[in-house]
C-alpha cells in the first residue's frame, strides 16, 4: 500500500494539480458504503423496532389469556394481595414499563411510570360476565428503540469495517492495474510532448490483453502515423522551402518588368494628355475659326450694301454737281436728291449698326473663349449674343432655337465656358440631331433653383443609341468616324462643366430627341493656384 499511499496526495502532471484515480475510486466506493451501511442499518433497526411491536402485541394476547380471569376472581373476592401478586408478574415480564389495575369502587394497585394515555393498553376485567375494573398496561418504548439502534449500530460498524478492507483491496488492485500503468504512459507522453518526439511507449503490455493494453496499443499506432506525417511534413517545408526560393525570383523579375511596363505606360499616359489637351485646344481653336469665318460672312453682306449705297450715293452726288455747275439744276432735282439721301442714309445706318453689332457679339464672346476671366452677365443677353454669333449656321435652315430665361438672371462665372457649352450642343444638334432635316427645334430652358443655375438644353432630333447615351461623355467617340468628328465635343462640354463652371451635366431621359440638365452656380470660387496662374 506504499504507492496507494503516495497517491494520496495530489500530483502535478502538465501543471494543474490533479487528484490520484485510486482516491477516487475509494472515496467514491467509501461513500457508497457509507451511504449503503447506513440504509441497511436503519432498515435493520426499523425491523428490529417492528418485531418488538409484534412480540408486545404478543405479550398483551398472553396477558388476557392468562391473567384477567385470575384477575377477575381475585377483584371479586377482593383479593388485594393475589393482586398485586399478579400485577408485579405483569410487569416482570419483558418490556412491560407499567401496569395498573383498578376496579369500580377505589380500588388502585399501579406499578412503574405511567407514560402518555396514548401509550397505554387498556383491557377490562370481568368475572360472570360482568366487568369488575381495568387492566392497563404500557410497552417500554425506550429499551424497544435503543435495542433496534444498538443493533443498527452493530450492523453498521460491521459493514463499515468490511467496506474499508474492501475499499483497501479494490485500492489496490485499481492501482497495480490501472493507475500504475496509466501514470507511466501519461509520463512518457508528456516526455514525448517536450522533446517534441513521437516514438512508440516503452511500456510492456500484459498478458491479459486488457483496456489499457489496447489504449497502448492504439497511441504506438498513432505515433507511428504522427512520425511518418512528421517526416513528410518537414520534406514538404524543404520542399516548400524551395518553391518559395524560386517564386521570390520570378516575382523580383516580373516585378521589375512590370515597373518597366508602368514607367511606359506612364510616359505614354503623359504623351496621350498632352496630346488629349492639343487636340482640345483645336477643337477650341477649330470652333473660333469657324465662328470667324460665319461672322465674317455675315459682316459681309451689311457691308457690301453700304459699299453699295455710297457708291450710288457718289453717282447722285456727282450728276447734282454737273447739274449746278452747268445751271441746269432745279429745285425738284434738289428736293429727289435729298430724299435719295434720307433713304440711303437709313439704309446706311441699319447696316453699319447691323455690322456693329455682329462685330461686338464676336468681339465679346471670341474674348470669353480665350480668356479665363470671371464676370457678371445677365445670362438671357449672353445667350443671344452667343446665338448671334451662330446665325450664319442658322439662316441656312429653317431650324429655330426658343431661349426661356429670366431677363434679371445674372450670373457671376465664365462667360467663355458658357459660350463653349452652348455652341457645342447646338452644333451637335445640327450635325447629328437634324442629319438630314431641315426644320429642328431647339429650346433653351434657365431656371434658378437653390441657389444655382439649372439650364436644360433639349432638341427634337433623332436622339441617341443606347451604345451612344452611354459614351456620350467619353473622349474620342463619336458617331461621324471619318467625316470630321473627333469625338472631343462633347468630352470637351463635360470637362468645362464639371471643372471650369464648377457644375454638372447630366443626359436627361426624352421621349423625342436628346436632352441635357446642367446644374451650376450663380457664382463661382476660383481657387488662389487659378489665380495665381492667371497672374
Amino acid at each position: 500500500m506504499a504507492d496507494t499511499a503516495s497517491d494520496s496526495n495530489s500530483s502535478v502532471f502538465y501543471g494543474v494539480r490533479r487528484q490520484s484515480l485510486v482516491w477516487r475510486i475509494i472515496l467514491y466506493f467509501a461513500s457508497a458504503s457509507l451511504a449503503l451501511a447506513v440504509s441497511v442499518g436503519a432498515a435493520i433497526a426499523f425491523w428490529n423496532y417492528q418485531q418488538q411491536l409484534q412480540t408486545f402485541e404478543q405479550r398483551m394476547n398472553d396477558i388476557r389469556s392468562s391473567y384477567l380471569e385470575s384477575l377477575g376472581f381475585s377483584l371479586w373476592f377482593y383479593d388485594e394481595v393475589q393482586i398485586r401478586t399478579q400485577v408485579q408478574g405483569i410487569e416482570n415480564l419483558d418490556a412491560i414499563a407499567y401496569v395498573r389495575v383498578t376496579d369500580n369502587l377505589n380500588l388502585n394497585i399501579e406499578r412503574g411510570t405511567r407514560p402518555h394515555r396514548d401509550h397505554i393498553y387498556e383491557m377490562d376485567i370481568e368475572f360472570n360476565g360482568r366487568q369488575l375494573g381495568k387492566l392497563e398496561v404500557a410497552f417500554d418504548r425506550d429499551a424497544v428503540l435503543d435495542a433496534a439502534f444498538q443493533t443498527a449500530v452493530s450492523s453498521i460498524i460491521a459493514q463499515l469495517i468490511s467496506m474499508m478492507l474492501l475499499a483497501s483491496l479494490l485500492g489496490t488492485v485499481v492501482h497495480r492495474l490501472i493507475n500504475r500503468r496509466v501514470r507511466s504512459m501519461a509520463e512518457e507522453v508528456n516526455d514525448r510532448l517536450l522533446s517534441e518526439t513521437y516514438e512508440p511507449l516503452s511500456i510492456r503490455q500484459s498478458l491479459a490483453g486488457d483496456e489499457i493494453d489496447i489504449l497502448i496499443e492504439a497511441f504506438n499506432s498513432l505515433s507511428a502515423q504522427m512520425n511518418n506525417e512528421l517526416q513528410q511534413r518537414t520534406l514538404a517545408q524543404q520542399q516548400l522551402k524551395t518553391v518559395n526560393a524560386e517564386l521570390e525570383d520570378r516575382v523580383a523579375e516580373r516585378t521589375l518588368n512590370l515597373q518597366r511596363t508602368v514607367d511606359e505606360l506612364n510616359h505614354t499616359l503623359s504623351e496621350l494628355h498632352n496630346t488629349q489637351s492639343k487636340l482640345i485646344e483645336a477643337e477650341k481653336l477649330s470652333s473660333l475659326g469657324g465662328m470667324v469665318a460665319g461672322i465674317a460672312h455675315e459682316i459681309n453682306t451689311p457691308l457690301g450694301l453700304c459699299i453699295t449705297i455710297h457708291s450710288y450715293i457718289s453717282d447722285n452726288y456727282k450728276l447734282l454737281c454737273e447739274r449746278f455747275d452747268s445751271g441746269q439744276m432745279r429745285k425738284q432735282d434738289f428736293v429727289e436728291f435729298n430724299q435719295m439721301m434720307d433713304e440711303s442714309l437709313n439704309i446706311l445706318d441699319k447696316n453699319l449698326q447691323r455690322a456693329a453689332h455682329l462685330i461686338k457679339s464676336f468681339k465679346q464672346v471670341s474674348e470669353d473663349q480665350t480668356g479665363e476671366h470671371i464676370r457678371d452677365f445677365i445670362l438671357r443677353d449672353y445667350l443671344k449674343e452667343v446665338m448671334e454669333t451662330l446665325s450664319p449656321k442658322l439662316k441656312q435652315t429653317q431650324h429655330s432655337i426658343n431661349i426661356d430665361c429670366s431677363p434679371t438672371l445674372r450670373l457671376q462665372t465664365l462667360p467663355g465656358a458658357i459660350s463653349q457649352v452652348i455652341t457645342n450642343l447646338v452644333m451637335n444638334s445640327l450635325l447629328h440631331g437634324f442629319e438630314n432635316r431641315n426644320d429642328g427645334h431647339i429650346e433653351i430652358i434657365c431656371a434658378e433653383e437653390r441657389g444655382n443655375v439649372v439650364l436644360r438644353y433639349r432638341d427634337d432630333g433623332i436622339g441617341l443609341s443606347d451604345e451612344a447615351k452611354q459614351k456620350i461623355f467619353d473622349p474620342f467617340y463619336t458617331t461621324k468616324r471619318g467625316h470630321g468628328g473627333t469625338g472631343l465635343g462633347m468630352h470637351l462640354v463635360y470637362n468645362i462643366v464639371n471643372q471650369r463652371l464648377q457644375g454638372e451635366i447630366t443626359l436627361e431621359e426624352t421621349e423625342q430627341g436628346t436632352a441635357f440638365r446642367l446644374v451650376m452656380p450663380k457664382k463661382i470660387v476660383v481657387p488662389e493656384e487659378s489665380m495665381d496662374e492667371d497672374a
